[in-house]
């Protein structure tokens, strides 16, 4: 992993900066604040954000299912003047670590058909597509639904 980059537990004081990423990455996807704050401080899982060169760069939300043993990785994003510095890949990593530790079954995503990025990155940490979520976005876009049995 590159040295630059710290992951953690997300703080309330970080925020602003969260949103500013969640704003620029998904646009009208976007989660309001206020789902973000209660995914920080409610749901069952865990956030962390990823900073870079003391800079908050990226997240991940991953949901727990204690009844089914499994985990959704609910949202990742990185900044775009960030990239390239495998702090999605970093994250994810980090998400995977947790879900393992917390003897889940499974981990499960939705990425957009057209994000090759982030399919490659899903691929090479073991995810497989299941099945095609037909115009899962607001702009119509399609949505892969992947797994990774853990």
């Amino acid at each position: 992993m590159n040295p630059g980059i710290l992951i953690e537990r997300i703080s309330l004081a970080e925020l602003d900066d969260l949103m500013n990423i969640e704003d620029i990455c998904f646009g009208p996807d976007a989660f309001p604040r206020r789902q973000m704050l209660y995914l920080i401080t409610r749901s069952k899982g865990i956030f962390l954000v990823a900073k870079h060169n003391n800079q908050v760069a990226g997240y991940v939300s991953l949901i727990t299912n204690r009844r089914h043993h499994t985990g959704r990785i609910y949202s990742i994003a990185v900044s775009p003047q960030h990239r390239g510095n495998r702090i999605g890949e970093a994250l994810l990593e980090a998400a995977v670590e947790y879900a393992r530790n917390t003897a889940l079954k499974a981990v499960f995503l939705e990425v957009r058909t057209d994000n090759d990025a982030a399919i490659f990155l899903y691929k090479k940490k073991g995810f497989v597509k299941r099945l095609l979520k037909p115009d899962y976005y607001k702009d119509g876009t399609d949505a892969y639904s992947m797994v990774l049995n853990l």
